[in-house]
């Protein structure tokens, strides 16, 4: 087995266990086989462009986080956050400083 396919293989399991998907939902929501993604997960098989797509989709998550094997992952204690996360890491940069000015205004009405 290749080491590459291995590491992408560990990154995907690791946003897989965050989000709270198991294989099968995940496969689900990618419209990929269980087998197929366990397979994947365990670096014993590639994947194409089109399934990565697919994954990173379902995860929600960013091509950037996806690749980023520096980065350590570590589950969110708050699905709130996690959640609104992935959809922040979804838009463009205005629309996140859009958000965060939101944001800044609901906090300082407390």
């Amino acid at each position: 087995m290749e080491q590459i396919q291995v590491l992408l293989g560990i990154r995907l399991r690791q946003f897989r266990t965050i989000k709270n998907y198991s294989i099968e939902e995940l496969s689900h929501k990618a419209g990929l086989n269980p087998a197929h993604l366990g397979k994947i997960e365990r670096g014993e098989r590639n994947f194409t462009i089109k399934s990565l797509d697919k994954i990173i989709e379902a995860l929600g998550i960013s091509y950037s986080q996806f690749f980023d094997l520096e980065a350590e992952l570590l589950p969110s204690a708050n699905p709130v956050v996690e959640k609104t996360l992935s959809y922040l890491n979804a838009m463009t940069l205005e629309e996140q400083k859009h958000i965060y000015r939101t944001v800044q205004l609901l906090s300082e009405k407390k």
